[in-house]
């Protein structure tokens, strides 16, 4: 297996897209020996493609761009960016790694997963399921999806949630794809992808957040971004989004936090945020945002002037090592602030957590200017 997988092209797709939509695939042709550089890569079913958006990889540079295929490429890794039209409405982002081999037959040259979607007959119920549709590569194949399940087909959806499946086919090819849950009858069309940077082939991991905020003028959205990202610790990123609404001349921003294994902490990592409302009255009710952060390795640990007593109970207890004035919050992992308590010169404080989900949070202390975050557990 282990050689299968050092030999096999590895496809790691991240898209977001729609029910029964036919996308383009990715076409390999392994270069005829080692030292040659004869192979080539190109789009398939390219008619939806935006050309303009096509970015070609090549050992972590750009190579090409606007192209459907590229060709004299020699043995190494490589990659694709490109966004696509999606039939329903709306645009989808999508990336391609893939390995360029020197000589002999590429088993995962022809693999490809698509998903046919049934969506939530209502706006409140649990009915939508999702099926991916394989073609190619060699059975038998292996199905994780990202709320956990490895069946074939995933019942019992939510609208609202974007759900991954990734599969790997015997040879150990692998592709990734993601799909949103809408609600029967509404407009499909309903996504807005906004790009800026990315890591290309040289991206070490790809997370995915999301939050639901039906306040936001959806249709005026006319930027989006990742404008701050802090580690904490060493596995969790806290990242700033801004949003600007060009109708009312306001921004609203969205702390999120993200978990990167130790292991990732030292590299590029793709981040993407999905802000949506799926009772949204308007043409667009998801928008993605994706973006990129350079990690270097494993942030210094600054100490903060309080201790907690973690895990919390039915009330997190703070000790502040000065008297204190300022404002505690309680945040989970999409962002969102859980309980806020203000402080007027005291050394000790403590929240209320009774109502509180056990699950992971983030305790976070501003003192004028300046902000503490710490991890909690309850």
């Amino acid at each position: 297996m282990k050689k299968n997988l050092l030999k096999s092209l590895f496809l790691g797709l991240s898209i977001l897209f729609f029910s029964q939509f036919t996308f383009a695939q990715l076409s390999i042709t392994p270069a005829s020996g080692p030292n040659v550089c004869d192979g080539t890569a190109a789009l398939s079913n390219p008619s939806s493609v935006i050309q303009s958006s096509i970015t070609w990889y090549g050992m972590g540079a750009v190579i090409a761009t606007n192209t459907y295929q590229i060709g004299n490429l020699c043995p190494g890794n490589y990659g694709v960016y490109y966004n696509q039209s999606n039939p329903a409405g709306g645009i989808d982002s999508m990336t391609a790694t893939f390995i360029i081999l020197g000589g002999g037959p590429n088993p995962c040259a022809n693999f490809n997963v698509s998903l046919t979607t049934t969506p939530c007959s209502t706006v409140s119920s649990n009915d939508g399921s999702i099926s991916p549709n394989v073609t190619g590569g060699t059975a038998p194949y292996a199905y994780l999806w990202s709320q956990g399940s490895v069946t074939q087909n995933i019942i019992n959806l939510i609208p609202g949630f974007t759900y991954c499946v990734n599969v790997v086919d015997a040879n150990g090819c692998q592709m990734n794809v993601c799909d949103s849950m809408t609600v029967s009858g509404a407009n499909t069309g309903d996504t807005l992808v906004v790009n800026n940077a990315n890591c290309g082939p040289a991206a070490v991991g790809t997370f995915v957040q999301q939050y639901e905020d039906c306040n936001f003028y959806f249709n005026a959205c006319t930027g989006a971004s990742m404008t701050s990202s802090t580690m904490i610790g060493n596995d969790t990123l806290q990242t700033v989004w801004t949003f600007v609404d060009s109708m009312n001349f306001t921004m609203a921003t969205y702390t999120v936090y993200y978990y990167i294994p130790n292991g990732m902490a030292n590299g590029c990592v793709n981040l993407q945020f999905i802000l949506y409302c799926p009772i949204k009255s308007s043409n667009i009710k998801t928008i993605v945002v994706n973006d990129m952060v350079q990690l270097s390795g494993v942030n210094e640990i600054v100490k903060n002037p309080f201790s907690v007593i973690n895990p919390m109970g039915n009330e997190l207890s703070v000790q502040f090592d000065e008297v204190t004035t300022g404002t505690m919050r309680l945040y989970n992992m999409n962002g969102q602030v859980v309980k806020t308590q203000l402080l007027s010169s005291v050394q000790q404080a403590t929240i209320a957590t009774s109502n509180v989900p056990a699950g992971t949070y983030f305790f976070q202390l501003e003192v004028g200017s300046t902000v503490y975050t710490q991890k909690v557990i309850k």
